[in-house]
């Protein structure tokens, strides 16, 4: 039995956005979870735009990136928008490092 994953969820719906906020460890034991969570939100009625608040996580692996690559990959197959918003400084670093922090991460003023 695969380990429980280190990581827990809350959704917000306000209007035609929900916001996703994610605390602890995203890795490869919770990458498939969080991916399944950001696409069902994603598919959710006349849902315009999920935000994935990422203040909390203290921890993104290759895996739990690739999982938000594909919430936004799923979001631009469907007409909709996936943002990645107050990442965490370890989180920044990863995102700026592997050259997605303006893709998932645009200035507010650009992208919302």
């Amino acid at each position: 039995m695969p380990p429980a994953p280190l990581w827990s969820a809350q959704v917000a719906a306000h209007d035609h956005t929900h916001t996703v906020t994610i605390a602890g460890e995203l890795d490869l034991h919770g990458a498939d979870a969080l991916r399944r969570l950001l696409i069902a939100e994603l598919d959710t009625g006349d849902l315009s735009t999920v935000i994935a608040d990422l203040a909390d996580v203290t921890f993104l692996d290759s895996a739990a990136l690739g999982a938000l690559i594909g919430a936004y990959q799923h979001a631009d197959d469907t007409g909709r928008q996936f943002l990645v918003r107050n990442p965490s400084r370890p989180v920044q670093r990863i995102l700026e490092i592997t050259g997605v922090s303006d893709i998932l991460n645009p200035p507010a003023d650009i992208k919302e």
